[in-house]
């Protein structure tokens, strides 16, 4: 079944304040040092092929003896030695090194030392305390973000987009990131996923964001107000053949809409049509219809769904029904 998007849109009127105050020159003080040697797993054409490929030129992120590994999950060892890498560079610090012919267990301790010390020398970092004490277990995403604010800390990103709010989380840091156009999340609601893990893949994407401007993503985030009122997420499964949330209200908007214009004013759940069928029963049927499955078939988040409360919560989030003079959905 062809897909569509709901037309409401999501209101964005306040824009964040930068991550901080530097001016300028951030592109400069990532210079390419390295040249790129291809991967056989970094192909032209993958959504990440700018960003590993940069991200190797200006020595933060190498690849390992089987190539990129884009797919591959980072521990927070790794993330800290990225992050590490970057807070030196803007800031011309030095992490500094086991004296010649001193060892250093584990490899990537220096790195932690460094971030360490920033953490705690800076009382606003304390949110990242905590995060180091288990470096080989794997970074979450919100691990790295936590990791990389403190490598920026005090560095220029300003804002290019206007999210106020996300499906799974307000939190202002990680709004910042959102706004400044190194995250875009995981999906097209912007969906942050705090606890998911990071591939070298995605970390790369953040980290090439923050060393170079153009890679910088303007972003929308898809209106989430219809899952909000349902109290679903799209993933849901409302029928037994897989059919998910976002399916369903898709079909449950459009119907609601396409009655709501053919009654005008006297738009009635209760209002019976020639059929002697009320609207509300014409707008279930016109949702199974629509998605060509039965009641039968519905999963126990179907059972439980209501569409006059759903649409009622609906109205009170957007402040105007669906048929109010727009369409419901666009192609």
């Amino acid at each position: 079944m062809k897909k569509q998007i709901f037309a409401l849109t999501l209101a964005l009127g306040l824009t964040l304040t930068t991550l901080s105050v530097r001016a300028a020159g951030q592109d400069d003080l990532f210079p390419a040092v390295n040249p790129y040697p291809g991967y056989a797993d970094v192909k032209e054409g993958d959504w990440f092929y700018d960003n590993a490929k940069l991200c190797y030129e200006i020595g933060l992120m190498n690849g390992t003896d089987k190539g990129f590994e884009p797919y591959v999950t980072l521990p927070i060892s790794q993330c800290a030695v990225v992050a590490a890498r970057i807070r030196a560079t803007l800031t011309g610090e030095e992490i500094p090194q086991p004296a010649p012919g001193e060892a250093s267990y584990p490899w990537y301790y220096p790195y932690l030392t460094y971030l360490e010390k920033a953490i705690q020398a800076d009382p606003s970092l304390s949110y990242a305390q905590g995060i180091l004490s288990t470096p080989e277990y794997a970074a979450t995403r919100q691990d790295f973000l936590y990791l990389l604010s403190v490598a920026v800390k005090g560095q220029e990103l300003p804002a290019i987009n206007s999210i106020t709010t996300l499906p799974d989380t307000a939190d202002d840091l990680v709004l910042s990131f959102y706004n400044a156009g190194i995250l875009t999340g995981k999906d097209s609601y912007g969906t942050f996923d705090a606890a998911g893990t990071l591939t070298r893949a995605e970390c790369a994407a953040m980290v090439s964001r923050v060393a170079r401007s153009q890679l910088r993503l303007t972003f929308t985030p898809a209106d989430y107000s219809p899952f909000t009122a349902a109290h679903l997420t799209p993933g849901t499964a409302m029928f037994t053949n897989g059919l998910s949330a976002e399916e369903f209200l898709i079909a449950t908007n459009n119907a609601i809409s396409a009655w709501e214009t053919a009654l005008g004013d006297g738009f009635n759940w209760h209002y019976v049509w020639t059929d002697g069928k009320s609207v509300l029963t014409h707008v279930k049927e016109d949702v199974l219809t629509a998605l060509d499955v039965t009641a039968a078939m519905g999963t126990q988040a179907y059972k439980d769904f209501d569409v006059q409360v759903y649409y009622s919560r609906l109205i009170d989030l957007t402040g105007k029904p669906l048929g109010d003079g727009q369409a419901a959905v666009q192609a």
